[in-house]
């Protein structure tokens, strides 16, 4: 087998056009591939904050129970975007900034 045979395919219930769209990337080198995944990233985050923003109110009478919020690491700085990833029935925190040109991360343990 080559290399070729075990590239990664795209998730199977993305939208065709979506997969489409991806083929530009194809010969891409991994950096810029890295970079696209960190900008698409920060994009998810945007738009589910936006989303939580623009919200409706709950229906009288309902309790909202807030997610409790947990401090990030030492050394990740409040502006972090956060993904909840579960893996093998663990959920840990992956944060991601920039700093200058560098783009760092962190993982942390979800409590």
């Amino acid at each position: 087998m080559n290399d070729e045979d075990e590239r990664p395919l795209p998730p199977a219930d993305l939208d065709p056009d979506v997969v489409e769209s991806l083929a530009v990337f194809e010969d891409e080198e991994p950096s810029t591939l890295r970079a696209v995944a960190a900008y698409l990233e920060e994009r998810a985050a945007w738009e589910e904050s936006r989303a939580l923003e623009e919200r409706e109110e709950p229906p009288e009478g309902t309790e909202e129970t807030p997610e409790r919020i947990e401090e990030p690491p030492a050394g990740v700085p409040e502006r972090a975007t956060v993904s909840v990833t579960e893996i093998g029935g663990t959920e840990y925190r992956y944060y991601q900034w920039r700093e200058g040109d560098e783009i760092k991360s962190a993982t942390k343990k979800r409590e």
